[in-house]
């Protein structure tokens, strides 16, 4: 679904501005990008509303983000399937409890799997100068963790780094 949108959308920018920047591919990848991003806010506004929380269903998606933004990990096929789950997953997270040492144990193991496995980058992503030191940023954006010490971040951050784990087979183009 929201491939087709991206798609649609880039085809009637063409329309109007055919010598306009960018190819319609170009234009629906990032349009789809945008898209994702905001469906799955938006998705993670209103499951956590629905759940009662909005705000720590907030604080998961914005950390598994930051965290993602450094370690690229796992994508689903379909970006509507992504933004779904993805929201369902964040408004879910802040009805589990976890005590002090589980926040930390979790913390540990996911810097762990950060240390070893990121960053996992799909093919299309654009080399940067950041690129040997995305392994290093992820690991401190897991360590603050440490400091804040919310049991929020901690299952957002556990998740993100499972889905670094190279057991997932999935369409890595976005």
């Amino acid at each position: 679904m929201l491939e087709r949108l991206s798609r649609r959308i880039a085809l009637g920018i063409k329309r109007i501005d055919p010598d306009g920047p960018g190819s319609a591919d170009v234009l629906t990848y990032i349009i789809a990008i945008k898209l994702n991003w905001y469906s799955g806010l938006i998705l993670t506004l209103l499951f956590g509303w629905v759940l009662g929380d909005v705000l720590n269903a907030l604080l998961a998606f914005f950390s598994f983000v930051a965290l993602r933004k450094f370690s690229g990990g796992f994508h689903f096929r379909s970006l509507t399937i992504c933004s779904i789950f993805s929201a369902a997953l964040f408004a879910s997270i802040p009805l589990i409890h976890l005590g002090h040492d589980g926040t930390m144990l979790l913390t540990a193991i996911s810097a762990v799997i950060v240390l070893y496995v990121a960053p996992r980058k799909s093919e299309d992503r654009n080399p940067s100068g950041l690129d040997p030191y995305l392994k290093w940023v992820s690991l401190a954006v897991v360590i603050t963790n440490f400091i804040i010490q919310s049991p929020v971040i901690s299952l957002s951050f556990m998740t993100q780094a499972v889905l670094l784990l190279p057991i997932w087979r999935g369409g890595e183009r976005v």
